[in-house]
Formats: C-alpha cells, structure tokens, sequence
C-alpha cells in the first residue's frame, strides 16, 4: 500500500508522486511581507534527478511562500517539465483576490491545480480576508481546483470549516501542524477528523516542522500516532506523503531519499 492522495489530486493518474515540493531561485524578486529569504537554490534539474533516484513519476510543486503571487519560475518549470519524458508535473499557486476568469484559465492549462492559502504567522492572518476572496474561492472550484491550506494547528479550526463551505476540496499541510506538546488533541486534529472525509486530504509530511525542538528521526517517529489516526480516518486515497523538498529552514537535516521512507516508516515498515 502506498498514498494516493496525490494521484487524485492530479487527476486520477497512476504511479507514485511527491505531494509538496518546491522550486525557486534565490535571485528571483522576492515577496516583500516574506517570513524568511532562502539561503539556497533549488533548481528543478536537481528536483527532477530526485524524482529519477527514487523511482517517483513527479510532483505536485507549490509556490514558495517567499515568491508571493509572482508564479512565473513556477510557470516556467511546469512548461519544461512537459518535454521530460516519463515525469509529470503539477502545481499550485498563489493568487491575488481580483485574479480573473481567463488568468485562471491560462494557469489551468499551464498545470496548475491548486490554490495556496499561507496563514502561517500573525503577518499573514492580519493580511487574510475570507470575504474578499470569496470570488475566488468559487472560481477555482468550479475549475476542478483543491484549495491548500498551511497555518498552525491551534489556528486550523477558525479556517478549516468555512473553507469547506466555499471550496470543494482543501489539502491541509504538513499534518495539520498540530500542537507538538499534545499532537492528538490539538484543536486542528479535531477539525480535520469532523471535517467531509470526501472532500479533505492531508499532507504527511515536514515532520520537522511539527516537532522543531526534536532531532528528525525523533520527529519522524513522533507523526506516527498522528500518522495512524488520519490514516483510519481518511483512508490511503487522502493522504498525501510530500518531500517538502528542498527543506527551506530545514535543508541540513534529511535527503530527499530520506523522505521516502518515511513513507514507508509511517505505513508500518522502519526507517533505514
């Protein structure tokens, strides 16, 4: 058994796919509101040999937080990918709340699936405006779009359930970033097991960035619980695991190849 969540949201496609990764360059014109600049590159020749090592037949690549709306590298990475021959690229971008009918049709066509919400941080919550982007919210899902949510856990109940009232489907990132001092009864966990389990899927993946204060391995170990109870909740087919590749904030402390078997850890195998 392996997740599929990726393979639905990418259409129902077959093979095994990284559900979170992403693509950049530090000189590219940076978001001015950014929580962080990256001290790395991360080519998409580089990410696309990962994929090559591991045996994976591509990607779902979100917009860097850093870049803001500017999707353009985004653009232009799934453009190129589509003359490599066996790999297959999406994405998921951010958008402004006046972004048009034919913008979105364009991004569509390009490869874009997905709407990215960042609400991580005071910053961006005092920025966010659940009327004002209403309009959006519909039009992406009329198109077929998932809407992607990142925002802690404690902060995943105020968003989860109107989202879903104006959205087909929401990915949650990253486990829902639950509360690492009582993971289970963080108050986003309780939000995602009574939210449509028809209509959720959930990112297990950056286990780092649940458990900051612990070394990876421990980290890793520690999302199992939380792992399993999503897992009997959501099924295979919603769930999503992601290299969250190239780590920003985090890049020193795993290998791609690394991430791919916490997959298998999380399923019941052990970590090599």
């Amino acid at each position: 058994m392996f997740l599929s969540g990726a393979n639905a949201l990418m259409g129902g496609i077959d093979g095994r796919f990284d559900g979170h990764a992403h693509v950049f360059k530090r000189s590219l014109p940076m978001y001015v509101h950014r929580r962080y600049t990256p001290h790395i590159d991360a080519p998409l020749a580089q990410y696309l040999a990962h994929l090559a090592e591991s045996n994976l037949q591509g990607g779902i690549l979100s917009q860097p937080s850093f870049l803001g709306s500017d999707n353009s590298f985004l653009l232009t990475s799934l453009a190129y990918a589509r003359h490599v021959e066996d790999v297959t690229l999406r994405g998921v971008a951010v958008l402004d709340p006046g972004a048009t009918q034919e913008t979105l049709a364009r991004l569509t066509a390009a490869g874009i699936i997905g709407l990215r919400l960042n609400l991580l941080g005071d910053a961006a919550l005092q920025r966010f405006d659940l009327a004002r982007i209403k309009p959006l919210l519909k039009r992406v899902s009329d198109l077929g779009w998932h809407v992607e949510l990142y925002c802690e856990g404690r902060r995943l109940a105020d968003f989860l359930p109107p989202l879903l009232r104006h959205c087909e489907r929401v990915v949650v990132d990253h486990f829902g970033l639950p509360d690492p001092q009582d993971p289970l009864a963080c108050p986003g966990q309780a939000a995602i097991l009574k939210a449509p389990r028809d209509r959720l899927f959930v990112k297990t993946s950056a286990p780092y960035r649940v458990f900051r204060d612990l070394d990876t391995r421990a980290a890793v170990e520690s999302c199992g619980p939380i792992f399993r109870r999503l897992l009997d909740r959501l099924g295979p087919g919603h769930l999503l695991w992601g290299s969250d590749w190239p780590g920003t904030q985090f890049e020193d402390r795993y290998s791609f190849a690394t991430t791919v078997e916490w997959e298998r850890a999380w399923l019941g195998s052990t970590v090599h």
